[in-house]
């Protein structure tokens, strides 16, 4: 007969996740309190996971459709790339900035097409696009260039917005937040851990709402409203010098989190997600479109990519030809750590933010305890495979 406790860990992907992390936090608040436990250390790990996380959302939501993307890494660095050579070519860097996510989508488009079209699987389809992803970047950044923004301007980009446009955008930010608070406010789940949760995030929604809304209302909607683009997508947010370097970039991946979060439990889109990577013949003979499915989660994953590229390069204003290189692998292992079935189907979005959270801490954590960097890697290794194993038991459960 099943086991009670492991029933509710199935029910919850990132049960096991949170565990781990409260663990290795415990863990190193114990061996360097002075250090671990600072508002620098925090700043340091949601800074430095801030753009592997919101890769890793789109990952999660591939591998929960029971597919994979090895390219992510590479789209990134193209998608930083198409956005900065336009930018410093004269082109709007708003428009810039979508048609490096508009890049992104594309080729996470090749990805799906080539998956449907071929029924390789997805492990090998993407390794081949990994190559040829990288090598548009090495090709077009050659002899160890490097494109920066400051070889065209001192100054950051700046985007002028009429002030009612901007009003109306916040306007509708406000409305989907407002609905977010309504959404959350009517789950009720069963246990009283995850119903506090959804309290505080529908109440978290309803104050940012309003405070949206007060701010925008506030202002002069007349006048032109001049937006300092690499400052709104990752400049610093100023909470004082003591606080650490906490970026914009934190913002944009929670808010992502809790959008994606919304998409995989509460539309008819995330039912066919996980029918999908749950049995893929099972959801077709039940009319889910198992191959649109597919494509459209490769897009999803590409888009994010690309967006977290654009973020990079708003913060390090530069591209070099190896930008990405690598993220594929770390990102795949914050989501098994996360919760995530390699075979898919099981999974979430909130295990994918929790096991990014924790290899950024695991990593702080070392570095402030004065283990050699390189043992970064096999603490990783380890909690990967302790992930599948508990992931697997649990599973069997349901």
């Amino acid at each position: 007969m099943a086991n009670p406790i492991s029933q509710r860990l199935a029910r919850h992907p990132e049960a096991g996740a949170f565990v781990g992390f409260i663990a290795v936090f415990l863990f190193f608040a114990a061996l360097t309190p002075d250090t671990f436990l600072s508002g620098r250390s925090a700043a340091s790990v949601l800074t430095s996971q801030a753009i592997p996380g919101i890769v890793a959302l789109g990952v999660a939501l591939l591998m929960i459709s029971g597919e994979f993307d090895l390219s992510v890494g590479s789209i990134l660095g193209v998608a930083s790339l198409v956005f900065l050579e336009l930018a410093t070519h004269e082109v709007s860097p708003l428009a810039a900035a979508s048609a490096g996510v508009a890049a992104g989508c594309f080729m996470g488009l090749i990805n799906g097409l080539l998956l449907v079209w071929t029924r390789i699987p997805s492990f090998i389809i993407t390794l081949g696009t990994l190559l040829v992803f990288r090598a548009i970047c090495l090709t077009a950044i050659s002899g160890g260039r490097i494109v920066r923004w400051s070889d065209v301007s001192r100054t950051d980009p700046v985007v002028l917005v009429p002030g009612l446009v901007t009003l109306a955008l916040c306007i509708a930010v406000a409305v989907v937040l407002l609905w977010t608070a309504r959404d959350l406010g009517r789950y009720r789940p069963q246990n009283r851990f995850t119903l506090g949760l959804s309290r505080l995030g529908a109440g978290g929604c309803l104050l940012a709402a309003v405070a949206v809304l007060g701010w925008s209302l506030g202002a002069d909607i007349f006048e032109p409203w001049v937006i300092d683009l690499f400052g709104v997508l990752n400049g610093r947010i100023d909470i004082g010098a003591a606080a650490g370097n906490f970026r914009m970039s934190i913002i944009w991946w929670l808010v992502l989190a809790a959008l994606f979060h919304l998409l995989l439990t509460r539309t008819r889109f995330g039912n066919a997600v996980f029918a999908t990577g749950g049995h893929g013949e099972a959801a077709r003979a039940q009319g889910v479109d198992v191959d649109r499915t597919r494509v459209i989660s490769f897009v999803i994953c590409g888009g994010l990519a690309a967006l977290a590229g654009v973020l990079q390069v708003c913060r390090l204003k530069s591209v070099d030809p190896l930008r990405g290189e690598g993220l594929e692998l770390e990102v795949i292992a914050a989501v098994v750590i996360g919760g995530t079935l390699l075979k898919g189907g099981y999974g979430s979005i909130i295990g994918a933010v929790v096991g990014t959270a924790l290899t950024g801490m695991l990593r702080t954590g070392l570095v402030l305890s004065g283990v050699p960097s390189n043992a970064f890697r096999g603490a990783i290794g380890a909690l990967v495979i302790i992930a599948v194993i508990i992931n697997t038991l649990v599973r069997r459960q349901r």
